[in-house]
């Protein structure tokens, strides 16, 4: 009976503390998804009959496809560039002990302290040749004046630079955390072994935090999915024009409040939502990601 007990006051516990997390997850994640799913049949003036050919029409909107270009192209760079780049930059700082690894980790982390909007004013300065600090790199390639850069061909680089110097900082230090985790004692039997630093990066540590870069990719790509502020402040601040609904969020804020029809945005809203579904299903059911968890609970059972 205490022992029956003592697991329903441990049940209680995790309830409390996990009490807070759904419910903000019920209000700002199940409770908005509802809501755009009934709001998606309403009548407006480009669905004058409601229902559901909403999605039909935001589907054949002459902006849908631009924008899935841009953020597809937006995607093809950011994603491999940061994931390469995160795991190179980790696998080297967990290399060696040094006594320069806390102020390296520092450095890490401080571009990530930019944001979105302070990254456009930041970045709008930097490719600004009158006035860039990198003068000399830009009149190297030639560039200088502001309308060789600013131009809407090259925004899919651009943005593509800023979400990875955004991103890219915290991402390093949180798989250097998950390189952290490996046991001492793999790493020593395998250099004993004889794995050199190469082999013992690829064959040791990288498959032992597959689980963590896996996460790590799932999250980027549904960050890069919504990519909204950057293109949405350039292209009402610094650049007028440049960026109208360049990206799908952006199409969908056109689409709510320039054309008036929340279904269509409701409806775009939700499309967007599928492949960050996806994502986290994957997550779930195709990696070891709670394998740990599973573990200790059937032990607990026992």
């Amino acid at each position: 009976m205490k022992k029956h007990f003592g697991h329903r006051f441990k049940n209680l516990h995790m309830w409390l503390m996990l009490a807070p997390y759904l419910l903000l997850l019920l209000i700002f994640g199940a409770i908005p998804v509802v809501m755009a799913i009934l709001e998606v049949p309403h009548e407006s003036r480009t669905n004058p009959d409601g229902g559901w050919d909403a999605f039909n029409i935001v589907l054949h909107d002459f902006r849908f496809l631009p924008a899935v270009r841009h953020v597809l192209g937006f995607m093809a760079i950011f994603v491999p560039l940061t994931i390469i780049f995160v795991i190179g930059m980790a696998l080297m700082l967990d290399l060696k002990i040094s006594q320069w690894k806390k102020y390296l980790r520092l450095a890490y982390i401080i571009p990530a302290a930019i944001s979105g909007p302070v990254a456009v004013l930041v970045w709008y300065a930097i490719l600004q040749p009158t006035i860039s600090p990198f003068k000399g790199p830009l009149k190297f390639f030639h560039l200088t004046s502001n309308t060789q850069i600013w131009q809407t061909k090259n925004l899919v680089f651009i943005f593509a630079l800023m979400a990875f110097f955004a991103v890219c900082g915290y991402w390093i230090l949180i798989q250097y955390g998950s390189l952290q985790g490996i046991s001492t004692e793999v790493i020593e039997a395998a250099r004993v072994d004889g794995c050199s630093a190469l082999q013992l990066a690829f064959r040791i540590k990288l498959p032992l935090i597959k689980k963590y870069i896996i996460y790590m990719g799932v999250l980027i790509f549904a960050g890069g999915l919504q990519l909204f502020v950057e293109p949405e402040l350039l292209n009402k601040g610094a650049y007028q024009g440049i960026a109208e609904a360049w990206s799908l969020d952006q199409l969908s804020f056109e689409l709510a409040f320039t054309t008036g029809d929340f279904g269509g945005a409701a409806a775009l809203s939700l499309l967007l939502l599928f492949p960050s579904l996806l994502g986290a299903l994957i997550v779930i059911f195709k990696t070891d990601m709670f394998e740990e968890a599973e573990v200790t609970s059937k032990k607990g059972e026992k």
